[in-house]
């Protein structure tokens, strides 16, 4: 097989089991970014909306995703505990979507009897059925098949049962003066995954600070008790961090609550 066919057929592999290759458009828009069920609930829904100019159509499966302490997502092996795809029926679990068009996606609880406490987690992936193929060569012998490349979407689905709880604590680890990055240490203590937006604020002790960085969607799941992640500095213009103090703040994405912060002092 030619090289660089290998190559585009790998490409076209990584995006439909989840990797988005550098230059994929996002052609489906899912809110929200997950579901998290209680016993309280009765039902939710995912709202989808096809963005592309062409008629799209995808299937729903289940994956059990688990994260490293890098925050990235590997794939668990099949039958792993904690899976909530036995838990919830979802209705449909195929779409076909007009350019422009709307379909909700309803997900009910099933929760059997003796049902042990805990969170139950597993990703919804939003696969298209197929991809476009051409010959780009006009027939040519050995010229490169093109392969247009639809990605795959997964979004979490989380049922909680019993009375559970969370808590998180960050601090900021070190600088990296090249990529202008500063490297946190999130811990999550309880039996809930964490979701939330970091923050960070440069300033002088006793004045207002100015955000020089954010990140938004930084979770730790229930499989971790400790994640890195590396925020971007980026300060206004005209701003050069120098000496002074710098707040790191973890918040909850919905409610703007503080879930957890800490303060370091640049010299």
């Amino acid at each position: 097989m030619p090289v660089l066919l290998r190559l585009i057929l790998g490409l076209t592999l990584a995006a439909l089991i989840g990797g988005v290759p550098g230059g994929a458009r996002a052609e489906l828009l899912i809110t929200p970014k997950r579901v998290v069920l209680d016993d309280k609930s009765r039902d939710a829904t995912f709202r989808l909306v096809n963005t592309s100019s062409v008629t799209q159509s995808y299937e729903l499966i289940w994956r059990q995703l688990r994260m490293d302490e890098q925050g990235g997502l590997i794939e668990a092996r099949d039958g792993a505990p904690g899976g909530v795809n036995r838990l919830v029926m979802v209705s449909p679990m195929r779409v076909t979507l007009e350019p422009g068009g709307r379909q909700t996606v309803r997900i009910i609880p099933r929760l059997p009897e003796g049902l042990p406490e805990g969170e139950y987690m597993s990703h919804l992936t939003f696969r298209p059925t197929g991809s476009t193929q051409s010959d780009g060569g006009g027939g040519t012998p050995g010229a490169a098949m093109q392969l247009k490349v639809r990605v795959g979407f997964s979004v979490p689905v989380i049922l909680r049962h019993g009375p559970l709880d969370g808590s998180a604590t960050i601090r900021p680890v070190g600088i990296d003066a090249q990529s202008n990055r500063l490297t946190l240490e999130l811990r999550r203590q309880g039996s809930v995954s964490i979701f939330g937006d970091v923050a960070i604020y440069w300033g002088q002790p006793g004045q207002d600070g100015i955000e020089v960085g954010r990140l938004d969607g930084v979770a730790i799941y229930a499989n971790l008790t400790r994640r890195l992640s590396a925020v971007p500095l980026t300060p206004p213009a005209g701003v050069t961090i120098g000496p002074g103090m710098l707040l790191v703040r973890y918040m909850d994405p919905d409610t703007r609550d503080v879930l957890a912060e800490s303060t370091v002092r640049l010299e």
